[in-house]
């Protein structure tokens, strides 16, 4: 950016003191304008046409920028819940879009739920927490920061403890905050379609929300009650449980889905039923409802007489 300024002082009789100014505005500054800034202060020859440099000078420009969000996530997750044996549990608090670094701050603001159904632990004093930082440049000048809280995890007493995370900045009013509430999973709601299952449809079992708010994000375990899924495994885990090509003798089958997070697990059950198809046969699918034979045979015969009569 250049802006340039002159003065005639021939043109004036007699000797003064005179003062000038050049200035450089900056309508809207961004990022891009941080850097050093000079001024050079000449004489211009008319004669030889030649110009003097007499002195010049220099700023520099800092341009600070205010973070542009906060968000707290739980590390390593979806993570199973842990009945018998503690574990640690981090939670990071991620600061983007500031210039300078901002400084996260962490706090827990118990509510301290002691549940029944959770008799594990016993912590005779306060849990310790671990804080630490890192901090990533990004292209734009600006920095990432990342506040990690760790701590082992009571779900006697975080379950439903609320943990928020603050950012103060040079360039900002006032704080930034996020906060989080740690919550078990209660209640899952399971979403089946088709609504009424007939043989030889595909079959989806999902679940659809929970009657809580969840935090973390919990993990799915699917298995069948009293026997294996129609792909022979054990267990499926996934928030939809797909069954292909459902066969007849499925009807009246239980699934359980297990829906846990470090705070806890809840199980719930749908049971499947399955209703006959005028276009399949009674005995003509297999196990995994496929057409059998008789079903192949019935539709060679059908799509010959088609043939047959076209001709």
């Amino acid at each position: 950016m250049f802006s340039t300024n002159y003065s005639h002082m021939e043109n004036y009789r007699k000797r003064e003191d005179l003062v000038y100014q050049s200035t450089v505005r900056l309508p809207e500054v961004r990022i891009s304008d941080n850097g050093p800034y000079e001024c050079h202060v000449g004489i211009y020859d008319r004669a030889t046409r030649e110009k003097v440099v007499l002195a010049s000078g220099n700023i520099f420009l800092n341009v600070m920028a205010p973070p542009t969000s906060i968000e707290v996530v739980a590390a390593d997750t979806p993570a199973p819940f842990s009945r018998y044996q503690a574990q640690n549990f981090t939670l990071v608090c991620i600061v983007s879009g500031g210039k300078p670094a901002p400084m996260p701050t962490t706090e827990n603001i118990p509510e301290t739920v002691v549940s029944r159904e959770f008799p594990r632990w016993v912590h005779s004093a306060e849990p310790t927490y671990f804080l630490r930082h890192s901090r990533t440049p990004s292209s734009d000048g600006t920095v990432e920061v990342r506040a990690l809280l760790t701590w082992t995890l009571n779900p006697q007493i975080d379950n439903e403890a609320l943990f928020s995370c603050e950012v103060k900045h040079p360039a900002l009013s006032m704080p930034m905050q996020a906060e989080v509430t740690l919550v078990a999973p209660k209640g899952p709601k399971i979403v089946m379609t088709p609504s009424r299952a007939r043989v030889g449809d595909t079959v989806r079992i999902l679940v659809h929300g929970f009657q809580n708010e969840v935090f973390p994000e919990p993990m799915f375990t699917w298995t069948r009650v009293g026997s294996r899924l129609l792909d022979g495994s054990a267990e499926f885990d996934g928030k939809e449980l797909v069954l292909e090509r459902v066969p007849a003798e499925l009807n009246g089958s239980m699934y359980r889905c297990t829906a846990q997070n470090p705070l806890g697990s809840t199980d719930t059950h749908t049971r499947l039923i399955v209703f006959e198809n005028p276009n399949i046969p009674r005995g003509t699918e297999d196990s995994n409802g496929s057409i059998g034979p008789t079903g192949a045979r019935l539709t060679l015969v059908l799509a010959l007489t088609v043939i047959l009569e076209l001709t």
